[in-house]
């Protein structure tokens, strides 16, 4: 198996390279400081429009619009005419690199990993000796969090997305129930299960959690069954990743994109404010820990929601390829103020700040031979 793949390595690689993708530096700036700590959250369908309309009750900024560095990111799938959808938007970010749709963290070209396997910021971090934590509001095996946790062919085969997920060492993952997580799954990784935010509060420094809440309650922001927000999630990861190495963490929230697609802008802007609030978070402990990035941007718009006669209005119940926001919590982490950045170059970016360099992220395509 091992000379098959480096034959077909040897004959796809060139045309991946063509097609530019793997992922390639871009214009992204040699001008940056490294960071011990890097926090993603990802307002998953949502646009600077998005944000606007949660700010209409007379609010002239949300918490993340205080950022001190803003930018757009254009989200478009391979090969840059193709409607992004979180697969390969969370791709995009998670492992640097273009990717068609509904594909996870895979190579446009190898679907099937026969030639090699992009690896991801939540991975890289582990591998040397950070920890990492992936939470959204979302099912564990969604395509946005299945980006930074798993790698699949497709974004439907929750089986597999959830299998890696179980194996892949990273210390949390929590989000809403998926169907093929099981308890014999999760003590062969090592994971402790929890289901409540009272379970999720009583987690000590130094365990591994795999979450499974309740979906009804994040999506309806209710907690009937002791189901924990956002930014509590948010509070919590960060306190048990807080162990001084330095972490990854990336924070989803899912339902923005969710109540847009039904054109519910009441549900869709409530998620908004509370996404922000987990942003809120972030930067509180960042604050004081100047050694930690925050970052905040979307996967993709969803909705063409726009602002029309003084109201909001969707245009559309799916994805779009409008631009989405990017705020920065510092201004040397090689993003300029006003840039706009195609959505793989900030994952690059944030593999860079996290002192990974050009040889390891993106993962190259050609495997070494006889590695």
């Amino acid at each position: 198996m091992a000379i098959l793949q480096q034959f077909l390595a040897i004959l796809c690689a060139p045309l991946v390279l063509f097609t530019g993708f793997i992922g390639l530096r871009g214009n992204i700036s040699d001008d940056y400081s490294e960071y011990k700590n890097v926090i993603l959250l990802i307002g998953d369908g949502m646009s600077q429009v998005h944000v606007d309309a949660a700010k209409a009750d007379g609010a002239e900024s949300l918490i993340m619009e205080t950022m001190p560095v803003r930018g757009e990111s254009r989200t478009w799938g391979w090969p840059g005419i193709m409607l992004p959808d979180s697969a390969s938007g969370g791709t995009a970010l998670a492992c640097g690199i273009d990717n068609i749709i509904n594909q996870v963290s895979v190579f446009a070209l190898d679907p099937l990993m026969l030639i090699a396997t992009p690896a991801t910021l939540a991975e890289l971090a582990i591998e040397n000796g950070r920890l990492a934590g992936v939470v959204t509001t979302d099912t564990t095996s969604g395509a946005t969090p299945a980006t930074f946790s798993a790698h699949a062919g497709t974004r439907n085969n929750e089986k597999k997305i959830s299998e890696d997920q179980m194996a892949s060492g990273i210390h949390l993952i929590w989000g809403a129930a998926s169907e093929s997580i099981t308890e014999a799954g999760l003590a062969a990784g090592g994971y402790e299960l929890i289901t409540t935010r009272t379970e999720m509060l009583a987690l000590e420094e130094g365990s591994w959690s795999f979450a499974q809440f309740d979906y009804g309650e994040l999506a309806n922001l209710s907690d009937e069954k002791d189901t924990p927000t956002l930014a509590e999630m948010t509070v919590k990861a960060i306190d048990l990743l807080d162990d001084g190495a330095g972490f990854f963490l990336m924070v989803e929230g899912a339902h923005i994109d969710k109540h847009a697609h039904s054109n519910d802008l009441e549900a869709t802007v409530a998620h908004v404010l509370e996404f922000d609030l987990a942003v809120a978070a972030a930067l509180a402990y960042a604050a004081e820990h100047p050694d930690t990035l925050v970052l905040v941007t979307a996967d993709h718009e969803t909705g063409g929601l726009k602002l029309q006669n003084g109201a909001f209005v969707f245009t559309s119940t799916g994805h779009t390829m409008a631009n989405v926001p990017v705020f920065v919590s510092a201004t040397d982490a090689g993003f300029t103020d006003g840039g706009a950045w195609k959505n793989r170059r900030i994952g690059v970016q944030l593999g860079r700040v996290m002192g990974f360099g050009a040889d390891v992220f993106p993962t190259p395509v050609l495997p070494r031979l006889g590695a």
